[in-house]
């Protein structure tokens, strides 16, 4: 079969339309973009004019032996699948972290979809039916490859099998729920979903700075400069508002300009924020503004320089991570990211006793189930309630003595 061939520029707007029909965000957009400039660099430097799957592959072996398998090679292979997938005129739903593919048979790439579609109209997010697409292609995928090839044939032991063979255990619980709509939704009498083993993800503290350590983080930016006032505004709204990064990064200036109140739909969850618009956050907006250079773009943020582009979550990372290396303050294993800066506006409001559900509404939640992360990061109040262990006795005692061997 002839290989087929596509310059630079009509495969990457391509791959630009695709992404936008299917509803991917500015954010990933840009992504897509800033990697396919990478790739299509190297290719055009190394004698490519236009880009096939050879030209792919070669691009990834060569980053790969220069640089080994970072984030930023998973990213770019990925951008790579995508480019392929163009070529032949296809559009794979599943294209994991880890390069997996999956060959269903008819029906259960049927049910697939039902499942996906369901999920959809139920209100999940698009990330959110991808993962639970991905987890249920892995199961059904080894379920088929036990000769387990329609729901007339499950069994116990082929579920057994094909859970232990999906090695990544946090899509455990995908899989359980998956489970249970076949026996709701697909006529499957039985129901498989307690089979399936319960796998608990460690849990991590978030990290968390203390409001003496987020002041100097403010007090470290040179608010009489354009990119200093730009980073004050975006770091405010991370630290007293706890918006997300990208939810930062889209605000429109028709969402800030003259208002009081906040009214957006999260990039994250698709969900509605209503926030007061706080006088100190408004008066940061207001006086970048006022020195923002003029850009065809209507979003608050951009770049410091021409062509004056809105800005992505990397530019409010890197940011953050500036102002907090200026400020002399130990991160150690913490982050730095403004997620950092979320956990804590959440973790000092529940501190200061603030209702928990208060704090769910002002970070965005749409689940009653946050409220447990929350939680777990009031240490004050945990410490209320924590028990003084009695002196250890007996053959306890001697052996922490070392009087047992």
């Amino acid at each position: 079969m002839q290989e087929q061939n596509h310059s630079f520029m009509e495969l990457r707007t391509e791959l630009i339309r695709k992404l936008r029909d299917r509803g991917c965000t500015t954010i990933t957009i840009t992504g897509y973009r800033y990697l396919c400039n990478s790739i299509f660099t190297w290719l055009s430097d190394n004698g490519f004019d236009c880009y096939n799957e050879k030209a792919g592959a070669l691009f990834l072996q060569y980053y790969q032996s220069v640089h080994g398998e970072n984030q930023y090679y998973l990213a770019l292979r990925t951008v790579v699948q995508r480019l392929n997938d163009l070529l032949k005129g296809t559009w794979s739903d599943v294209h994991s972290d880890k390069g997996k593919h999956f060959c269903l048979p008819d029906a259960f790439a049927e049910i697939v979809d039902r499942y996906c579609n369901w999920n959809e109209s139920t209100g999940h997010a698009f990330g959110t039916v991808r993962n639970k697409r991905y987890a249920i292609s892995w199961f059904l995928d080894e379920l088929s490859k036990q000769d387990c090839k329609s729901l007339d044939v499950l069994s116990p032991v082929c579920i057994a099998h094909a859970c232990l063979k999906v090695t990544n255990h946090s899509l455990w619980g995908e899989i359980r729920l998956f489970l249970t709509y076949l026996t709701e939704f697909e006529g499957v009498t039985s129901d498989y979903s307690t089979i399936v083993p319960h796998y608990s993800k460690p849990y991590v503290i978030p990290s968390v700075y203390s409001v003496e350590e987020i002041k100097r983080i403010e007090e470290a930016v040179d608010t009489s400069t354009v990119l200093g006032k730009r980073d004050y505004a975006m770091i405010l709204l991370a630290s007293r508002m706890g918006m997300r990064s990208g939810d930062i990064a889209n605000l429109t200036i028709e969402d800030v300009l003259n208002r009081t109140d906040l009214d957006i739909i999260q990039t994250k969850t698709g969900n509605a924020l209503h926030l007061p618009l706080i006088s100190e956050v408004r008066l940061a907006i207001d006086d970048y503004l006022s020195v923002r250079p003029e850009s065809q773009t209507d979003i608050v943020f951009i770049n410091a320089y021409a062509p004056y582009n809105p800005i992505t979550t990397s530019t409010i990372r890197a940011a953050l991570r500036k102002y907090i290396g200026l400020a002399g303050i130990d991160s150690g294993n913490r982050k730095r990211g403004p997620h950092a800066l979320r956990a804590s506006l959440a973790s000092s409001m529940v501190n200061n006793d603030i209702s928990y559900e208060t704090v769910r509404k002002v970070l965005g939640h749409s689940s009653n189930n946050a409220i447990k992360h929350y939680a777990r990061i009031d240490i004050e109040n945990l410490r209320k309630y924590s028990l003084t262990p009695p002196p250890p006795s007996d053959r306890f005692s001697d052996f922490l003595h070392g009087e047992v061997e």
